[in-house]
C-alpha cells in the first residue's frame, strides 16, 4: 500500500534558496570589488606616471651626470 505524506518537500526549496544567496553574495562581491577598482584608479593611473617617468627620464639623467 502506497503511503501519503502530508509533509511538504522542502529539499528542492532549500536548494533554490541557496543557490539564490550564493549568487547574491557573489553579486555583492563582484560589486565592491568594482567599487574599489574604481576609487583606486586615477591613483594608479599617477603612479603609473610617476615610474614611467622615473624609469625613462630621471635615472638616464643621473647616470649621464655620474659620466656612465
Amino acid at each position: 500500500m502506497v503511503q501519503i505524506s502530508n509533509k511538504p518537500n522542502i529539499h528542492s526549496m532549500k536548494n533554490a534558496a541557496d543557490d539564490a544567496e550564493y549568487s547574491s553574495k557573489l553579486l555583492a562581491r563582484e560589486g565592491k570589488l568594482f567599487a574599489g577598482l574604481q576609487a583606486t584608479r586615477f591613483k594608479g593611473f599617477a603612479y603609473g606616471i610617476c615610474i614611467a617617468l622615473l624609469l625613462l627620464v630621471i635615472i638616464p639623467f643621473i647616470a649621464k651626470l655620474i659620466g656612465f
